[in-house]
């Protein structure tokens, strides 16, 4: 194996345990120049083996994938992520709304034994998770369910959204971009995810690193919107600076 094919099946095997790597990062690990480690992402990215980013790259968008392929991607930053906003984001009296997320299902897993607030969800998962927790209130909404995701949505899910008047809404987060704000793949859950919000007091997005400075067709809201932001990994502040300036609290787990 070449030094350059070596070096980019390394670049490889970081981007699945990590989800996002950056040039400076590689350049430092690699021994290598900047000019180096950018025509490696750039050759990387023509084969689809991944996206550039600014100052770096993601894996290629998952969208396609099962909800079961997505939640074994990225599993360790995923159960950081969740521990963090389980513990420190969801207050033991709060009415949450909990969205479809694979992501928030760990959320629910690791929800604290105090809690004895009420989660309002779309996902039938969380439901059953939450089944066996000691002191949750737990509200399925109703919908069409789409089996990709793992939730429902339509006219039904939006109006049962709208009975209710919510502490917090817990998004999953498919893409995050500083300028695109908040955005999804589909038009029903692009609903679903505003329906939500508009009737939240306070909006927490949970993502993996790998998700942001990326956007989707279906625009759900300006980065504005969002109070808080969780992610997994130590992302330079560098990094995070185009969120932040832009009034979101962002916690890394």
């Amino acid at each position: 194996m070449s030094s350059v094919s070596s070096r980019q099946a390394e670049i490889q095997k970081l981007l699945r345990n990590q989800g996002t790597v950056h040039i400076h990062d590689l350049a430092a690990l690699f021994h290598a120049s900047l000019d180096t480690i950018r025509r490696d992402l750039r050759q990387m990215e023509e084969n689809g083996h991944l996206r550039r980013i600014h100052g770096g790259a993601v894996l290629p968008n998952t969208a396609h994938e099962s909800y079961t392929e997505r939640a074994q991607e990225l599993q360790p930053e995923r159960s950081t992520i969740a521990q963090k906003a389980a513990r420190d984001l969801i207050p033991d009296h709060c009415v949450a709304f909990f969205d479809s997320g694979t992501t928030i299902c760990e959320v629910a897993r690791n929800l604290k034994p105090s809690f004895r607030g009420t989660i309002i969800t779309i996902n039938p998962m969380i439901a059953v998770e939450l089944a066996s927790h000691p002191n949750a209130n737990v509200i399925m909404l109703g919908g069409t369910f789409r089996k990709t995701d793992m939730a429902v949505c339509g006219p039904t899910t939006i109006d049962e959204i709208r009975k209710f008047n919510a502490d917090i809404a817990l998004l999953g987060t498919c893409a995050l971009h500083p300028e695109a704000g908040l955005s999804t793949s589909s038009s029903e859950e692009r609903a679903t995810k505003a329906a939500m919000i508009s009737q939240s007091a306070e909006i927490i997005a949970i993502t993996t690193a790998d998700k942001l400075e990326t956007s989707l067709p279906y625009r759900v809201c300006d980065i504005d919107a969002i109070s808080h932001l969780v992610t997994g990994r130590k992302l330079s502040t560098g990094y995070l600076a185009n969120y932040s300036r832009r009034g979101l609290n962002i916690i890394q787990a």
